[in-house]
């Protein structure tokens, strides 16, 4: 570990985290390239990250909001590709995705240059190759795209919008000059392609979500409000997008279930916002569902403080094939680094819940099987609610950024090798 921190800052790399969704916060909280830039930058790289100017599941334009295209956050520079405004899953956001890929053109000859270019999604790597021909290129895959447009919002295989980013897709695995997977079983996906004969498995990594343990309990200090909740109650938090493939429905649903058991001392809070909130919001009205609150989208620092102060965090999502390849979902890791345990209603591979007993997995994705799950929770002795507590800190601790990032750093050194040989 120490040879590679001294050894990057003899050399003074640059390095260009090229991602669609990596806006600097507050305007976004999936934060695993700023994350990544600041631990770089402590080991004496050179950082630039480059976004699109929306923000996904928002109206913000970071653009429009800072009055510029580039800005300058926890001393890492961030390039902004000036992109339309979309909502949903379709043809607008498509638009979107190709004008950031389009508009990187815009940055070819941005000094420093960069040694290594990670890029994120499949998707983009045949436009960052295509600009960047003499550059090593690692592709980091977050979602295995278009197969959960697929298996989650239900595009049919034979689209020819689902066609053409399969084939960009195959280019990204078979040219990159390595493979980051953030899901754990992303090398089985890939020896299940038709043509993995002619990938090189040496070249393919995992590193997971993770988090900033430090940044998480600096922010739980920092944010002391008062809980818009009953602290007498069993308080269970969701924080996260809500729409389809994340079936907050089902929590609404198993709320209901618990009131006609009449268990009257547990509280369901969803923070988080999506194209399903307002529908959700009109369901838990009309079926007079009194357990369940909305409280729409919340800022990324607010979050370690409520988990922290809840009995339980809740993770849900629509059971899909792909999950045998594993989850990797940012909000998993806020909940293990809250210290508390975790409701899953899916069952994943390589599940880090069940395997390090972070808290508990639904029998299915009914809503008895939920509000079972609530129950079996609730009944636990305090002894063990906080073991599974501790539990999830631990794991957390695992997955902190300073450790993934000496992963990431391993596979900057692997492709520049690769170069000069």
């Amino acid at each position: 570990m120490n040879k590679i921190r001294n050894h990057n800052k003899k050399k003074h790399k640059t390095i260009w985290l090229i991602c669609h969704y990596a806006q600097q916060p507050p305007y976004n909280t999936m934060l695993r390239y700023h994350n990544w830039g600041r631990q770089l930058v402590k080991r004496g790289y050179h950082v630039v990250i480059i976004a699109a100017s929306t923000v996904h599941n928002t109206d913000i334009d970071v653009v429009e909001q800072t009055g510029s295209t580039e800005t300058v956050c926890d001393n890492l520079r961030y390039f902004y590709v000036q992109t339309p405004k979309y909502s949903g899953n379709g043809i607008q956001r498509i638009r979107n995705m190709m004008h950031f890929c389009f508009g990187l053109k815009q940055y070819v000859r941005k000094s420093p240059r960069p040694d290594v270019i990670v890029t994120s999604g499949a998707y983009t790597f045949p436009f960052v190759r295509r600009l960047f021909q003499n550059i090593p290129v690692i592709t980091d895959t977050l979602d295995l795209w278009p197969a959960s447009m697929i298996q989650y919002a239900d595009f049919s295989a034979q689209n020819p919008m689902v066609q053409m980013l399969y084939a960009l897709e195959k280019k990204a695995y078979l040219e990159s000059d390595a493979l980051i997977f953030s899901m754990e079983g992303g090398k089985k996906y890939l020896k299940e392609r038709k043509y993995a004969s002619r990938i090189d498995f040496s070249k393919v990594f995992h590193i997971n979500m993770g988090c900033d343990i430090q940044e998480c309990d600096k922010n739980r200090e920092k944010i002391q409000e008062t809980l818009p909740w009953d602290k007498n109650k069993f308080n269970l938090v969701y924080c996260g997008s809500v729409r389809q493939a994340n079936q907050v429905k089902q929590i609404c649903d198993a709320a209901k279930e618990l009131e006609q058991r009449k268990i009257e001392d547990v509280f369901i809070h969803i923070y988080g916002n999506g194209p399903d909130q307002k529908a959700l919001e009109e369901y838990v009205v009309e079926n007079k569902i009194k357990n369940i609150r909305f409280y729409g989208r919340i800022e990324k620092e607010k979050i370690p403080f409520l988990l922290s102060n809840s009995q339980g965090n809740l993770l849900t999502y629509k059971q899909v094939d792909l999950m045998r390849y594993g989850g990797s979902q940012s909000k998993l890791f806020d909940y293990l680094a809250s210290g508390k345990p975790i409701i899953c209603n899916a069952h994943f591979g390589y599940n880090l819940i069940t395997r390090y007993h972070c808290g508990l997995v639904t029998k299915s994705q009914s809503a008895k099987d939920f509000a079972d799950a609530v129950c079996k929770l609730r009944a636990l002795p305090k002894e063990e609610l906080e073991a599974m507590g501790r539990n999830s800190r631990k794991t957390a601790e695992a997955y902190d950024q300073p450790v993934l990032v000496d992963h990431l750093c391993e596979v900057i050194q692997y492709v520049m090798k690769r170069k000069k040989k």
